[in-house]
């Protein structure tokens, strides 16, 4: 069985990371869960462990500290870092001391994690003397192809010059091919299906990409978005745009097929292992042309660069916005015409419709409300979709603008309605989800309104009040600790007794005997 060891100043987090995770089930045991990396450094003295997941910042000795001291002394350790959205160029850092992996902790989802685990056991599997025997020659690709994905990934991340001697295959140092394969529809998918499923067509994605092309290099470099880099055709085939669009729409036809999904490619020529970054950038423009033209295989074209002009949405309209839907319509239909060829990148015609309804309802309607409709905008991936979206959107907004959003007479605002439920159902199961559909908001809108409201995480606040429970019940009853675990809404005694001890600095048994200390003194 391996080992792990968390590491980070917030105890919800690391309640939150050893409860996603059935973790005997993978075969891995926590030994620890630190504070900060002084702590950590002294339990590794003790007990080394396999594999080590840690906060970036902390107090006393912050992540990379701990990561630099740790990997110096215990090499074949595999760490994990968790970073917040702002942390990048510290994730940088930690790819150059030799991090395995990072997860964003505030969007950590239970089946991210566990695809980060099962990366580092394979990678300890193979490095461990116990797996035993000569490898065969697939097994000796695929560590390979893993090399050489960790570290194309850290290449375009840290935006170096170039990639370190072995850290890629020959093939590279000659003519290959650049291609941005995009998973279409990722935000309905993620919708109906759940994160779990958009996870796994993308790994379908790459499991077929190799099957067809086993001497390429696939990497995630977005949420629906891989980079996939392949060599030039054997001596004597052509090299020219029409050919490797037909070897990219077989491709694309064969991961249909197979049912990983409709995919947009964009794609570019490059040579040497310098260009690789280029090419990705190259690569992405030419996927862009999906926004305009639909799916399909597109080659990159420099002539398709220069940006065009054309007509600016919010000064066809601004002045007349209180005119009616029918010339909001003329003017968006006029905006999706001028636009429909291209010419702009898809980002910039995302922030012009959104600076559109900021202009019209800024001072009218709540202004979470705007981010919801902002979200649903960003999230368009074509001009049409846009179009219709930031007409639905306005017309939504209308509705709303004479109430005063949430404030008019009689409305009640959803969290006040959300807190009304939760603590009504706080001992039950209860999810964000659950809550967001309760109060008709989405779950993406509602945890930023809650947060926005209470100050509190969705999770944090049903805790606290799960905990209050469980202080009020100890203090006031003969209930054994599990009973008054499962009375407080926690399943599980061992994780109560832990988070409980996290949150109040003491273990319940503790807590009930200085409360009966208290009672019998007054």
């Amino acid at each position: 069985m391996w080992t792990a060891m968390i590491v980070d100043d917030e105890p919800i987090i690391r309640f939150g990371i050893k409860a996603s995770v059935d973790w005997a089930r993978e075969g891995i045991r926590i030994v620890a869960d630190c504070a900060n990396g002084a702590e950590a450094l002294e339990q590794l003295e003790e007990e080394p462990v396999d594999i080590l997941i840690t906060d970036i910042k902390m107090p006393v000795l912050d992540g990379l500290a701990l990561t630099k001291q740790a990997l110096a002394k215990h090499p074949r350790m595999k760490v994990v870092l968790v970073s917040s959205h702002n942390d990048f160029e510290y994730v940088r850092e930690g790819l150059k001391l030799g991090v395995t992996d990072y997860i964003l902790k505030h969007t950590l989802e239970p089946e991210e994690l566990l695809q980060v685990l099962r990366r580092c056991k394979d990678q300890l599997e193979k490095e461990s003397p116990a797996g035993g025997g000569r490898r065969s020659g697939e097994e000796d690709r695929t560590l390979a192809r893993k090399r050489y994905e960790g570290e194309l990934k850290q290449h375009l991340l840290q935006k170096s010059e170039g990639l370190p001697e072995g850290g890629y295959p020959d093939w590279l140092d000659g003519d290959f091919l650049g291609a941005v394969i995009l998973l279409n529809k990722v935000h309905s998918i993620e919708e109906q299906e759940g994160y779990l499923h958009k996870s796994v067509l993308l790994e379908q994605m790459m499991e077929h990409l190799y099957e067809n092309e086993p001497e390429g290099i696939a990497v995630q470099t977005g949420e629906n978005e891989l980079l996939f880099l392949m060599p030039k055709p054997p001596q004597g085939a052509a090299w020219e745009a029409d050919a490797s669009g037909s070897r990219l729409r077989g491709l694309a036809s064969k991961l249909e097929e197979d049912g990983a999904g409709s995919v947009t490619i964009g794609y570019t020529a490059g040579s040497g292992a310098g260009a690789i970054r280029e090419a990705y950038a190259l690569g992405r423009k030419a996927a862009d042309r999906g926004f305009f033209e639909g799916s399909g295989i597109y080659a990159y074209d420099a002539g398709r660069d220069l940006e065009r002009e054309g007509s600016r949405l919010p000064g066809l309209y601004q002045e007349q916005a209180d005119d009616g839907e029918e010339k909001l319509a003329a003017a968006i239909a006029e905006w999706r015409r001028d636009w429909s060829k291209g010419g702009c990148p898809p980002l910039r015609l995302k922030e012009e419709a959104s600076r559109v309804l900021s202009v019209l309802f800024k001072r009218q309607v709540d202004p979470y409300t705007l981010v919801e409709s902002f979200d649903r905008l960003f999230k368009s991936e074509t001009l049409g979709e846009l179009c219709d979206t930031l007409q639905a959107s306005v017309a939504e907004l209308r509705k709303a603008r004479p109430s005063g959003g949430f404030e008019g007479p009689g409305a009640v605002h959803p969290i006040d309605k959300s807190l009304d439920y939760i603590r009504t159902h706080y001992l039950e199961p209860m999810t964000l989800q659950q809550v967001a559909d309760y109060v008709h908001v989405s779950k993406n809108y509602f945890s930023i309104l809650f947060k926005k409201v209470t100050g509190e995480n969705f999770i944090d606040y049903v805790i606290k009040l799960r905990v209050q429970r469980a202080k009020e019940l100890l203090a006031g009853s003969e209930l054994k600790v599990y009973e008054v675990a499962e009375q407080s809404g926690f399943g599980d005694v061992k994780y109560f007794s832990k988070l409980f001890k996290k949150i109040t600095g003491r273990s319940p048994v503790d807590y009930r005997e200085l409360e009966g200390e208290v009672s019998d003194e007054g």
